[in-house]
């Protein structure tokens, strides 16, 4: 008989509220009656949270600045408790929140090592263990023994997350890492989430960027204001988000960021033999007509010329969009999506769309260059020019849709069954 199915994190009606006083005085003078006197009131960051986790699941959370996602973290990280309800975990877990907030500036990077290490529950010699390989996934050179003063904000995250990976956690809780560094770090920290993914691993993870959050996780949280607005599948749950931010905030560049963030290199790190995008171009299908005013119902072709320097090592995917004014995506495609590979060191990918469906408007075209599994950008490109599509018809929308009409003499429509009573029916036959 098999037993009861283990859980890796279960959190119940979680909650957090934090005390704000008006001023210094009412804070004192609430402090000398022992808390008789309330100078406060209660600000919840966190409301009324619940939701489980099986080994080696994943899930994501989305929201605005103040949502409540940091707050979620660190409360299942253990570094603040919760006002009311409660959680449990099974297993260690490893957070990765505010990389590098505990360093000294005035130790060097490898004395931070063996300090961080212990702090988070190492003994002396398990991290002294482990020195070397966080000093190689670093990459800091000689710097590892320069006072952390001297560091770059890049090269200060690069040694905050090589320490917090070194641990092999059950749970790993992540908050935003994957803007760590240069773009060559960022796909470091790519490759290594995806190696605790793979060793089936529960990851619990906090990203702005709802493609991250969709191509990583099977999960999702929304939350706004503290409170849970959508749970559930993570495509079902972004589309919400994006719905929301599209009709009720607006903030258009938010929005851009959500869905291709740009990737750019510190300025004091030496760029790397990455993979790129040199051209992107969009022409009469057939021909070399370059072209970007169309009509619905033309066809056309999207030249892509890309190179990868090292195929071997870091295969590449490359994917595109169509993107109204208001930022709403109207349709997207990529090769990691219809299962092709992209191979050898560069070359020209052409993709055909006959007979385009899209209706009046100007366009942006995104291209973006990823890594093998589809979540980090290499490089985003946008075409020299907006695509510009007219139509000749009174059709409405985003995109004409293929239909047709059909009339016949039935004037009354048929009984519709009471979706309730049919409910009621079932219960009924079940108790029975």
């Amino acid at each position: 008989m098999a037993g009861p199915k283990r859980i890796a994190i279960e959190a119940t009606e979680l909650g957090k509220a934090y005390r704000i006083y008006p001023s210094p005085a009412k804070r004192i003078a609430e402090a000398l009656t022992w808390g008789r006197y309330q100078g406060h009131h209660a600000f919840w960051a966190l409301q009324n949270c619940s939701f489980k986790l099986s080994p080696g699941a994943s899930m994501g959370l989305c929201g605005a600045n103040g949502a409540g996602k940091s707050t979620l973290l660190k409360v299942l990280a253990g570094t603040t408790a919760p006002t009311k309800g409660g959680y449990r975990i099974d297993g260690r877990v490893a957070s990765l929140l505010e990389l590098g907030a505990g360093f000294h500036m005035e130790f060097t990077g490898r004395a931070n090592i063996v300090m961080n290490g212990v702090m988070m529950g190492f003994s002396k010699r398990e991290i002294l263990s482990k020195v070397d390989e966080i000093i190689d996934f670093a990459e800091l050179g000689d710097y590892i023994d320069e006072p952390v003063r001297t560091y770059s904000s890049g090269m200060g995250l690069r040694l905050g997350f090589a320490v917090a990976v070194a641990v092999d956690p059950d749970l790993l809780i992540i908050d935003e890492v994957f803007a760590v560094g240069d773009m060559y770090f960022q796909k470091k920290c790519v490759d290594k989430v995806y190696e605790f993914k793979r060793k089936n691993k529960t990851i619990l993870f906090c990203s702005h960027s709802l493609y991250d959050v969709r191509q990583l996780c099977d999960e999702a949280i929304w939350l706004n204001h503290g409170k849970v607005m959508a749970q559930g599948d993570s495509v079902f749950v972004t589309n919400e988000y994006s719905a929301f931010q599209r009709h009720n905030i607006g903030e258009m560049e938010e929005v851009l960021g959500d869905i291709f963030p740009t990737k750019t290199f510190e300025q004091d790190e030496a760029p790397r033999q990455l993979p790129g995008i040199k051209d992107a171009r969009i022409y009469k299908l057939g021909t070399d007509e370059e072209i970007y005013q169309i009509t619905t119902g033309d066809s056309i072709e999207i030249r892509i010329w890309w190179f990868n320097p090292t195929p071997e090592e870091t295969p590449v995917h490359l994917g595109l969009a169509f993107m109204r004014q208001d930022m709403t995506t109207c349709g997207g495609m990529g090769t990691h999506l219809d299962g092709l590979e992209l191979l050898g060191t560069g070359g020209c990918a052409i993709v055909r769309i006959p007979d385009i469906h899209l209706l009046s408007g100007q366009f942006l075209v995104p291209v973006v260059l990823f890594d093998e599994e589809g979540v980090h950008k290499y490089q985003e490109y946008l075409m020299p020019d907006n695509l510009t599509v007219r139509t000749h018809t009174r059709d409405v929308g985003l995109f004409r849709l293929e239909h047709e009409w059909e009339f016949t003499e039935d004037a009354v429509p048929p009984a519709r069954e009471d979706p309730q009573e049919g409910t009621e029916k079932v219960k009924a036959g079940e108790g029975a």
